[in-house]
């Protein structure tokens, strides 16, 4: 039989399933396997798209509960953003101090919340609900130091956008699965987010953070404790992808 002639809903499981040494890489039975252990949390992420810029800024290379503390230090400091300004950056880099990196994050912060007050007359992000996803994007990596992930990050938490940020933790996972990705979460966004139908790639972000956090740590992973091992191309070396 052609493939022409099979169902439509096969047809189109079979067009959106990338493969991994011959065999479909089960990304939905995947996606439920994930919601079953971890429930979709938020991690903490905010419904504004200006907060939730500035709280991805701040989560880059910092421990979990320190960039959400340093968060809320930022919020009790500055009445608005608009209270940030180039006279305010030695206080926004007190502020930071504790989770590291504070002189980098405060000055893109600082720059980022310039630019749209000289775009705007005031930082905000409200224009982007009439922005397209490619316009949305365009402008926010446009900022200063926006890449792709952080970007998609806000376009999803903030927006509810179809779109799939690949950090470290998305990109860890997918790769030991043995989806075939490329070297860096960067240089594999928009492989791994074309791997996945639109209406799982919420659900799918949130919960790989969560695994990749919890269970499928960068080092000495926790193979025995995953909900995702019998798909796992790590777990089972005889069927990783060449």
């Amino acid at each position: 039989m052609g493939f022409s002639a099979l169902p439509r809903d096969h047809q189109e499981a079979t067009a959106r399933s990338p493969r991994v040494a011959g065999k479909a890489v089960p990304i939905r039975r995947i996606c439920a396997a994930l919601e079953r252990t971890y429930g979709n949390p938020r991690h903490g992420n905010r419904r504004n798209p200006l907060d939730e810029l500035i709280y991805i800024i701040l989560s880059t290379r910092t421990r979990d509960e320190s960039y959400r503390h340093t968060f809320r230090g930022l919020k009790r400091a500055f009445a608005s953003w608009a209270a940030v300004t180039p006279r305010a950056l030695p206080r926004l880099e007190r502020i930071l101090a504790p989770g590291g990196l504070s002189r980098l994050k405060a000055r893109q912060i600082l720059g980022i919340v310039e630019r749209l007050r000289s775009l705007y007359g005031r930082p905000t992000l409200a224009p982007l609900r009439a922005m397209s996803d490619a316009e949305a994007e365009a402008f926010l990596t446009a900022l200063p130091v926006v890449g792709a992930k952080v970007a998609k990050c806000v376009l999803m938490y903030s927006q509810d956008r179809s779109v799939l940020p690949v950090d470290v933790h998305v990109h860890r996972v997918m790769t030991r699965l043995g989806l075939k990705t490329k070297r860096r979460p960067d240089t594999s966004q928009e492989l791994i987010e074309q791997a996945v139908p639109p209406e799982l790639r919420y659900r799918l972000h949130v919960n790989l953070v969560a695994h990749g956090r919890a269970v499928c740590l960068p080092r000495n992973p926790r193979c025995e404790a995953c909900c995702l091992s019998r798909w796992c191309a790590y777990y089972h070396p005889t069927s990783r992808a060449l």
